[in-house]
């Protein structure tokens, strides 16, 4: 079918308006071909006439003050726009198809499970050092090798698997278990386990061997596991509690005038893939930030780049306030790193000054805690 028949297929249109006669006097006086005309109502009628002439028409009822719409499409045209919608769907299938199959060919991401002592970061160095990364293909990454070359570079590693799953590298490893730091080889002792003064010492089996008031250095005998004296005494499990005075130190700088960059809230953000070293943008941001800190979030297919804006402000506060609220915040982070029975008792501070408007506040803390050790 030519370009012409295209556009003369025929179409079946209702009009709405309250002057039909006059609508259909001036389709006939501009040469526009009408059949098959039906009164529906005092309002509403319809007719058949090629689509070539239907914007003619529209202008004359909108001139009018009716309304029209098309309500039929006849002849070979209907079958050729179904087809041409169907091979779009099918064309946009395959190509989706396309994409998946190739995307599904590379690594996307990688995912590392490890136990207490390697961190994922160590590992994913590993990798950076040996080309793997994420948007490599498949069949260019042996598993067998990386694995090799992890257990030859970490000592802490007893056993690692590798494996690929979907679009994603997947590495989970087993660390060696060393056997525990003992203090003493001798059993049935009880030992410091850490530099301290002690307070009390509470022997609820054994012989005490220091008293309240001593210095003691980690792995020194506290409780002798024996019991009586002379020809009456008999080895046993020592077991108690012992009390002492331990110190911690904390410090942190911090400026108390001057000009200090700090972020205003606001920030703008880049996202894009990643599509063989070429970024295809879905937000690309304006950036007119003049001085900003920018974060890369690179997991993944789809990468993000975060720009918050910073400024600077003028710093001007009370050195004694800022003292006080800092000791603070040194004593509450130490208290989470402290066992929960373990009370900090006093506390002292040194104040360095370091210039510029910045101090360096030293918190010293003593702790009152159990430094038994079995």
């Amino acid at each position: 079918m030519n370009k012409e028949n295209l556009v003369r297929y025929k179409i079946e249109v209702e009009i709405n308006a309250i002057k039909i006669e006059e609508i259909l006097n001036l389709c006939t006086r501009n040469g526009i071909p009408l059949s098959n005309v039906r009164k529906i109502n005092k309002v509403l009628i319809s007719f058949e006439t090629f689509y070539e002439y239907y914007k003619d028409i529209q202008k004359i009822v909108k001139r009018c003050g009716g309304k029209i719409r098309i309500t039929r499409e006849m002849g070979n045209i209907i079958k050729i726009k179904r087809i041409k919608k169907s091979l779009s769907f099918f064309v946009s299938g395959i190509g989706f198809l396309v994409i998946i199959f190739i995307l599904s060919s590379f690594v996307w991401a990688i995912d590392i499970e490890t136990e207490k002592n390697l961190s994922p970061f160590e590992i994913r160095e590993i990798l950076n050092q040996l080309g793997i990364k994420q948007g490599m293909q498949k069949n260019k990454i042996n598993v067998y090798e990386i694995e090799k070359e992890i257990e030859n570079r970490c000592d802490e590693v007893l056993w690692i698997r590798t494996r690929i799953e979907g679009s994603t590298l997947k590495i989970s490893l087993k660390e060696k278990v060393n056997p525990p730091e003992r203090l003493n080889v001798e059993e049935g002792n009880v030992y410091a386990k850490m530099d301290g003064e002690i307070k009390r010492i509470y022997a609820e089996n054994g012989t005490a061997v220091a008293k309240p008031g001593d210095i003691v250095r980690k792995g020194d005998l506290l409780i002798e596991g024996i019991n009586g004296t002379g020809d009456t005494a008999f080895e046993t499990k020592a077991d108690g509690s012992v009390l002492a005075n331990t110190f911690y130190t904390k410090e942190v700088e911090v400026l108390i005038s001057g000009k200090e960059s700090v972020r205003t809230g606001k920030k703008d953000n880049d996202i894009y893939l990643d599509m063989w070293g070429k970024k295809i943008y879905l937000k690309k941001s304006s950036n007119s930030f003049q001085n900003y800190d920018k974060i890369e979030s690179n997991d993944g297919l789809i990468k993000e780049v975060t720009y918050y804006e910073k400024e600077e402000r003028k710093i001007n506060v009370n050195k004694e306030e800022k003292i006080k609220s800092s000791l603070e915040s040194l004593k509450k982070l130490l208290q989470k790193e402290l066992p929960i029975d373990a009370k900090i008792i006093d506390t002292e501070d040194e104040v360095l000054e370091l210039g510029d408007g910045k101090i360096k506040i030293i918190g010293q803390f003593t702790v009152e805690q159990n430094i038994a050790h079995r």
